[in-house]
């Protein structure tokens, strides 16, 4: 019997039919409640597992239609994690910069206007989304761009003059607890906006997709664009033993502003 959360076994089971071809790009995953039976969990359990395969890239999530099978995975490159920074304001404080943030579009959308953000939210059509995106600089130099969805339904409003700071530290001091996220790493080359911004097309980005759920229901996720050789991740991985004498493996992660 797996030693780990139910959660991980059910993510193993999904990515191992998916890799050997039992389950094929495009097929439908059975819904929530059905799923409930098969694996004998709460429906928490299993929106935390489809959550976390639908950031892989293992699954697609379409309100109002379900889940399905997709090969995005194939073209990411995707690591859960337990520990990081704080923070990108910290990780720029920390490498001996001065950290600015500029607001430059914040608004309230439907689920329908952002189909992806609203899966991963569990969002539906007509629920609201805060969206905005920021410049982050460290000593007044462009080091990311950073996309963020929160959920209205747990923070309805937002006090814009704190987006000009640190989102995380904003957070806090609203007593909003964090329970558990992931984050994902993949590259990619500036769109038509974010190229305007930069200045350039031709300069890859590091993507750093962050999600955060509270009490189990999703809250937040960030992309961060980083810019050419701005940033660095770094994962060190350790393994636990336990007591009956099983064993896993925890990701430690570090990062690090390239100056």
């Amino acid at each position: 019997m797996a030693k780990y959360p139910k959660y991980l076994q059910i993510i193993e089971h999904y990515i191992n039919e998916i890799k050997i071809g039992s389950l094929k790009n495009g097929e439908q995953i059975p819904n929530e409640i059905d799923l409930c039976t098969v694996f004998d969990t709460s429906r928490m359990t299993i929106n935390k597992a489809m959550t976390e395969l639908s950031v892989k890239g293992y699954i697609k999530r379409i309100p109002g239609k379900g889940s399905f099978v997709s090969n995005e995975y194939e073209q990411k490159i995707s690591k859960p994690f337990l520990k990081t920074s704080d923070s990108f304001t910290n990780d720029i404080i920390l490498a001996g910069l001065t950290p600015r943030t500029e607001l430059i579009d914040y608004r309230i959308l439907k689920g329908k206007d952002l189909p992806e953000a609203a899966a991963a939210l569990q969002i539906d059509a007509d629920g609201y989304i805060h969206f905005f995106v920021r410049k982050r600089f460290g000593n007044d130099k462009l080091l990311a761009l950073s996309y963020s969805y929160i959920n209205y339904d747990i923070l309805p409003v937002i006090d814009i003059k704190a987006l000009d700071g640190s989102l995380n530290d904003y957070i806090n001091k609203l007593g909003i607890n964090r329970s558990h996220g992931f984050t994902e790493i993949s590259a990619c080359l500036p769109d038509d906006y974010q190229a305007k911004i930069i200045g350039t097309a031709h300069i890859a980005l590091l993507k750093q997709t962050i999600g955060w759920n509270v009490n189990d229901v999703p809250f937040e996720i960030t992309h961060h664009y980083y810019i050419g050789e701005a940033y660095s991740i770094k994962q060190g991985v350790v393994m636990v033993y336990d007591k009956d004498g099983s064993h896993h493996k925890e990701l430690l992660t570090s990062s690090n502003i390239n100056q």
